[in-house]
């Protein structure tokens, strides 16, 4: 049984959501499918080859945006449909967004516990994500702050944070068919951009007993890997997860 830890919302990102709100709405309302329970659970650690480049990400978003711009001078509509004006301010705002969302999909190593009924995500340098997963739907929490969804969405597993006024940030866990990678994308959407902006990050299962490195991303040297001091071959701890059983749905 995972012990269930209650979940705040960091400040940090109640911070950002005075620079990125606009109207107030519902966005990125899930409607949850059938749940098809996928096994996250182990260590895993980042596959930088795998990576999007946040870089490459804004390129094509401000094509976009650009391509936008011209059917507005032609007074044709906006190709994505959304209200939203093209202008600097759209710019500093979806630069506002693109850092936010590469800073909070940093995590380098996580180690997951589940069972049928509770997940618990921790993350290295970071807050953990916890759900307990309801018989149908998806799990809603209230609080002064914030609204918190999670649950299975199919055979993704989905945490949304919705901020006051239009602002919302999700992350959706995808397993590969092998069960060796996960794909994690986190988005954020704004009422004040025209469209989400989404960053993936890939990660690979390793066996944390036999880890004998312990690698960073860094700006000026790229990938920097270090001898890690934990010991090997360490026997199983006596209170294990057991194997799981899964999509009994």
């Amino acid at each position: 049984m995972i012990k269930k830890i209650k979940t705040t919302v960091p400040m940090f990102l109640l911070a950002i959501a005075g620079l990125l709100t606009g109207c107030q709405s519902q966005p990125g309302e899930i409607k949850a499918r059938k749940a098809l329970r996928a096994d996250f659970s182990g260590n895993w650690e980042m596959d930088y080859s795998l990576n999007d480049s946040v870089e490459a990400k804004l390129d094509a978003y401000f094509y976009r945006m650009r391509r936008s711009l011209s059917r507005q001078a032609d007074g044709r509509q906006f190709e994505t449909g959304r209200a939203v004006p093209i202008n600097p301010g759209t710019a500093q705002t979806v630069l506002a967004m693109a850092q936010f969302v590469e800073k909070i999909s940093r995590v380098q190593v996580m180690e997951i516990e589940q069972t049928y009924t509770d997940i618990r995500v921790d993350r290295e340098g970071t807050f953990s994500l916890n759900c307990h997963f309801p018989t149908q739907g998806l799990e809603q929490t209230n609080n002064p702050f914030a609204t918190e969804v999670c649950g299975w969405d199919g055979h993704q597993l989905v945490f949304q944070l919705r901020l006051p006024e239009g602002l919302l940030v999700q992350q959706r866990f995808s397993l590969s068919s092998g069960g060796d990678q996960i794909n994690v994308a986190t988005t954020m959407i704004s009422d004040r951009a025209p469209e989400p902006f989404t960053l993936n990050r890939s990660y690979s299962r390793f066996d944390k007993r036999n880890r004998g490195f312990t690698c960073e991303q860094t700006v000026q040297k790229g990938k920097v890997c270090t001898l890690s001091s934990e010991p090997e071959d360490l026997p199983p701890a006596p209170d294990a997860p057991k194997p799981m059983i899964m999509n009994a749905d």
